[in-house]
């Protein structure tokens, strides 16, 4: 969970920017981020020019479709957690209902490019490991971050949890953000 907001938080971090100034470094900061998560993926999936010539579009599509269903998602529980006070019964039942047909739509999603879509550019091989890639990336901007002395817990912090073993990818699931 802890990695599931550091991870939007960075997103953000890289998207959320609004005036002049902000947008070009932040422009440059998304450049920077895509460069470094595309070679990150090539070098772990091992992906040949004609593989990574017809992976990346698609990949790009299936991120962008995601993160809109992800901060749609968010978007719900906030307004419904800063509202909760002031809305009836009916409405509450509305936003929960909203909500997990967001998240259904999210695995939906998920569904469709890992059992679809990515196996039109890649082995399935390689689209089976994809996810475990995803997932190493994540971690790997976060211990980025620590190191940068910007991380939650600051230097010396762990991504271990709390039973001390290292965070896995557990299900079809583990980029969740």
């Amino acid at each position: 969970m802890k990695n599931k907001i550091l991870v939007i938080l960075s997103l953000g971090m890289f998207i959320g920017a609004t005036s002049g100034t902000l947008k070009a470094q932040s422009q440059e900061q998304i450049e920077k981020f895509k460069e470094e998560q595309r070679k990150y993926y090539t070098e772990k999936l091992e992906l040949s020019e004609e593989e990574s010539k017809a992976f990346w579009p698609i990949y790009d599509d299936f991120l962008n479709r995601k993160m809109k269903l992800v901060e749609d998602e968010r978007n719900t529980w906030t307004y419904a957690h800063k509202n909760a006070e002031n809305l009836s019964d009916k409405e509450i039942l509305e936003t929960l209902e909203k909500g997990f047909t967001l998240k259904e739509k999210q695995q939906a999603l998920e569904r469709e490019y890992y059992q679809e879509k990515f196996l039109e550019a890649l082995p399935a091989k390689k689209v089976l490991k994809l996810g475990k890639v995803e997932w190493d990336f994540r971690r790997h901007l976060i211990r980025k971050l620590r190191e940068e002395g910007k991380g939650g817990r600051g230097k010396g912090g762990s991504a271990k949890h709390s039973d001390g073993g290292e965070p896995s990818p557990t299900g079809p699931s583990p980029w969740l953000y």
